[in-house]
């Protein structure tokens, strides 16, 4: 399911009136996956529908992040933030569906492992705003824990996708990736 894929998509947290053309374009030309993630349950519910009928038309699959578990449709793809993965002991959604994970250390990389995640997104890779980046050094070692694919996350650029391969990752992922 996920093993074709080299770039994820994130949404931004709140989608301005050209986002969503923008969004649009880059998900049919190169995008092979994207993550619904809103700032509140407001503006994920606005635009969910939207983004349904953009994947079935792209025949492209779409993936709702965990904080908007109490509205994600039934059968949805899912991708667990860290907060939401520590609390899990078993797959909280059927193996025939999609599972994502973000990872930040050794700790939640093993409980994605336990709990059978289809992918895992590592973060952050390079220096953001708010957090110090794990270096593609740390990277390396948390991919090779792993027994799915691996996406580096934070700073990333298309062209880091052979960064990522380099270090046992299969690709990369991010909000920046949709408006590149």
């Amino acid at each position: 399911m996920i093993t074709e894929v080299n770039l994820i998509g994130i949404t931004p947290e709140v989608i301005q009136i050209d986002d969503f053309e923008k969004i649009k374009k880059t998900f049919g030309s190169k995008i092979d996956l994207l993550i619904l993630r809103f700032e509140t349950d407001k503006e994920f519910n606005k635009h969910l529908n939207n983004f349904i009928a953009l994947a079935e038309d792209l025949d492209k699959k779409i993936s709702v992040n965990s904080r908007h578990i109490d509205h994600m449709p039934k059968d949805s793809n899912m991708h667990l933030n860290s907060k939401d993965l520590a609390k899990l002991d078993k797959r909280p959604i059927s193996s025939s569906l999609i599972l994502g994970a973000s990872c930040h250390n050794e700790e939640e990389v093993y409980k994605a492992k336990k709990i059978n995640c289809d992918y895992l997104l590592i973060s952050p890779i390079q220096n953001t705003k708010n957090k110090d980046g794990l270096g593609w050094g740390h990277f390396k070692t948390l991919a090779a824990l792993s027994d799915c694919p691996c996406f580096a996350l934070g700073g990333m650029k298309e062209e880091n996708i052979e960064d990522a391969v380099n270090n046992g990752g299969q690709g990369v992922a991010g909000i920046s990736l949709l408006s590149d």
